[in-house]
């Protein structure tokens, strides 16, 4: 009878080892398609982030490329050229406006969401329309965007993008 008793504390102890092995298995499994969720969701959310950045894109330039009064405004402003208080506050609205978009750019960056050839795209309208233009300006006048210093090293990232291509638009009559 001891030796029956034996036997099944054998086979028991076997039964649970095998047992202990398939729910680490089964865990382990488990670990890992929580990890591929989680970079699915992960890479979800980026693309969402992304598209979304886009979309503020195609506004901006919708709204730019619609609207001739603007067009003269911007490049009035970035020559430093407006007078009128109205103009005015319309530039500043329309510059703190690509000013923000290019801010949730270089954050999405610094976050990892966006490439930086991504952030360089997504600068575009910044720095063709506004940063160059505050550039030419803020020898005389007061600027009407500040730059915070974790937007500047965007800045700094992206320039040598445009530096050779740049659009002389602000420059023209």
């Amino acid at each position: 009878m001891k030796e029956k008793l034996q036997e099944f504390a054998l086979v028991a102890e076997i039964i649970s080892a095998l047992a202990v092995v398939a729910g680490l298995i089964f865990v382990g499994l488990e670990i890992s398609q929580s990890t591929d969720q989680a970079a699915l969701n992960t890479r979800a959310l980026e693309t969402a982030a992304y598209q979304d950045l886009i979309g503020q894109i195609l506004d901006i330039n919708n709204t730019y490329n619609a609207d001739l009064v603007l067009d003269d405004i911007v490049a009035r402003g970035n020559r430093g050229e407006l007078t009128d208080p109205g103009e005015f506050n319309i530039y500043t609205g329309y510059a703190i406006t690509v000013t923000r978009h290019a801010d949730m750019a270089c954050f999405q960056c610094q976050q990892g969401i966006l490439s930086e050839d991504r952030l360089a795209s997504a600068y575009a309208i910044f720095i063709n329309q506004i940063y160059h233009g505050q550039q030419n300006i803020q020898q005389g006048l007061e600027p009407v965007i500040s730059i915070m210093p974790g937007f500047q090293d965007c800045i700094d990232k992206v320039l040598p993008y445009y530096e050779q291509n740049r659009r002389p638009s602000f420059e023209q009559d």
